[in-house]
């Protein structure tokens, strides 16, 4: 997944206003993007090591915003259960080094509180996004990584009409299968 070009237009170095010299053409379509991490009660420290290093995976194969130009996602990290908490916020680190070092550094947080997807994803669209790159084209990804069901799918089937009245692309990534969240998402 390259989000730095993708299939998006791109508009030359001369029209974008944040461009170094030298540097290649700017994507038209900046992309935020939002991973969810599941620390719910049943989230096992081999289940949260397979779904961090998933997402090192993918920062590790992305070109990250170093700047204001739109070249690169730009990236915030939230962990959820039943509460919603911010990890990683956009405007936390400007280097790829740095941010996935802060995302080897993330750590399991023991609780006792079941799985609430739907409030993770209506936190993500209501509150992580309000802090997004000015323009109409921005490209909104939210990326939830789930160990199993959720407890609310009902707000699974509202945070997804959300989304749409948002313009944000949700994306579901569960190491157990889960037929609600499935049925939720369609």
């Amino acid at each position: 997944m390259n989000a730095e070009v993708g299939s998006a237009p791109l508009i030359p170095p001369s029209l974008c206003p944040h461009h170094r010299p030298g540097g290649h053409e700017c994507p038209a379509y900046p992309t935020e993007l939002v991973f969810g991490l599941d620390m719910s009660d049943d989230v096992t420290p081999a289940a949260f090591k397979r779904m961090r290093s998933s997402l090192l995976a993918l920062l590790e194969d992305m070109s990250i915003s170093e700047s204001n130009c739109p070249t690169g996602a730009r990236v915030a990290v939230v962990g959820y259960s039943a509460h919603t908490k911010h990890l990683i916020r956009f405007h936390d680190y400007h280097r790829k080094s740095q941010l996935l070092e802060a995302v080897r550094n993330i750590a399991l947080e023991r609780t006792a509180s079941r799985r609430h997807l739907g409030a993770a994803m209506r936190f993500v669209g209501n509150n992580v996004f309000k802090r997004v790159r000015q323009g109409v084209r921005v490209r909104k990804v939210a990326v939830f990584l789930s160990n199993g069901p959720s407890q609310d799918s009902k707000d699974i089937v509202t945070a997804v009409m959300e989304y749409r009245a948002l313009n944000i692309m949700p994306a579901v990534v569960a190491l157990r299968h889960s037929i609600n969240t499935q049925k939720a998402l369609q």
